[in-house]
């Protein structure tokens, strides 16, 4: 599979400042660390391909800054291997413009947190990372993440195969944060909460995730904890609205791959609105929204429904521009456009193959007006997205 991070400016409303700078690592500063230290507020780490190990690449602190640490090419691409020697990044008191975006991150072991720790007030955004192989070794547990007093901000992530006493994927203790299409499995825990073990006054909000196969079960409710789950599949069920306790048929789970197969009941079953405007990719880059004809339409929204988990099931018929599929972009695809312009609904009945989000020319999600001189600047030989 080939990753690669979104192309985007703007992110969960999070902009750069003019006068922000790009620090790359290797080619300017050797380590993840050293870029991170010279970093100032509003600015961008942005990390090459290859696999970055030792000091300066772990327990990677981001000290109160409103920063982006990002990978060139995706997680696939950008490993954090920790070695079993620390952990992959650590916050305290961060807002939600702290950033990291396309890592993977393995191998880390820590009393608390194997993968990732927050404490205090930290609200960080992770999008686009896969945390797995992660050991939180003693201590409260979380062996992906552990969070205390914190609140971040999980979209796009896949936390597997991790491992603790309390907490496999996560461990969650007077915290609440947001998850949205993300896949929580293969985690396991000696105790209680193998997926995620919610602690006095933990109030996760979860929509559009998958929490399948983590043992000895996929979420554990402490007393004083009330986690709300709304449009996931978690196995054994949970009520909440839209959710669902069917088998999500990932590709190759054994072999790390959580992507749909063909046929998943989690395809167009999630919930349009909970995914923040600025994000239209999955963890793999592909575009988001993308309609499966062969699927019929359960979650909430207007098609083309968005699906559940970190991936999105890819069809053919995806390509800008190509309003009535018809595998060109010229003058026939006028009309069409159009139509996806003022009726959606017409449009989906008209074009049942076609994705409406072909039509959306400026990468922002949705089709309107801003896609009008995009559209017909693709048509006359510019660039199509």
């Amino acid at each position: 599979m080939a990753y690669r991070v979104p192309i985007l400016t703007l992110v969960l409303g999070i902009a750069a400042a003019a006068s922000a700078d790009t620090l790359r690592v290797p080619s300017q500063y050797a380590t993840i660390g050293a870029a991170m230290t010279a970093a100032t507020n509003g600015d961008t780490v942005l990390v090459a391909d290859g696999t970055y190990t030792g000091a300066g690449n772990t327990n990677l602190w981001f000290n109160g800054k409103t920063i982006t640490v990002r990978s060139e090419n995706g997680p696939e691409n950008c490993v954090i291997d920790c070695e079993g020697a620390g952990r992959g990044f650590m916050f305290s008191g961060e807002p939600p413009a702290s950033v990291v975006n396309g890592f993977t991150i393995t191998n880390g072991r820590g009393s608390d947190g194997g993968a990732i720790f927050m404490y205090y007030n930290s609200n960080p955004t992770i999008l686009n990372c896969i945390i797995t192989g992660n050991t939180s070794a003693g201590g409260k547990g979380g062996g992906g993440i552990f969070c205390a007093l914190a609140n971040p901000t999980i979209i796009n992530c896949a936390i597997t195969g991790n491992t603790a006493f309390v907490g496999g994927g996560l461990y969650l203790m007077m915290s609440s944060p947001t998850i949205r299409n993300s896949v929580i499995a293969g985690n396991t825990a000696a105790g209680f909460g193998g997926g995620i073990y919610c602690d006095t006054e933990s109030n996760p909000s979860i929509s559009n995730s998958i929490l399948w196969g983590n043992g000895p079960q996929e979420i554990f409710v402490a007393a004083g904890a009330a986690p709300v789950l709304n449009y996931s599949d978690i196995q054994g069920g949970w009520s909440g609205t839209g959710n669902i306790n069917a088998d999500p048929r990932f590709a190759d789970p054994a072999n790390g791959d959580y992507r749909l197969s063909a046929g998943s009941p989690v395809i167009d079953a999630a919930d349009n609105t909970a995914l923040p405007p600025g994000v239209v990719t999955d963890l793999a880059g592909n575009p988001r929204f993308v309609d499966d004809p062969a699927t019929p339409d359960t979650g909430n929204g207007l098609p083309p429904i968005v699906d559940m988990g970190a991936f999105e099931l890819q069809v053919a018929s995806f390509r800008r521009g190509d309003l009535n599929c018809d595998g060109a972009i010229n003058g026939a695809d006028i009309d069409p456009f159009f139509l996806a312009l003022g009726d959606p609904a017409a449009y989906t009945a008209q074009f049942p193959d076609c994705n409406i989000l072909n039509g959306d020319m400026n990468l922002d999600g949705r089709v309107n007006g801003a896609d009008i001189d995009p559209f017909f600047n693709c048509l006359g030989g510019g660039i199509c997205p």
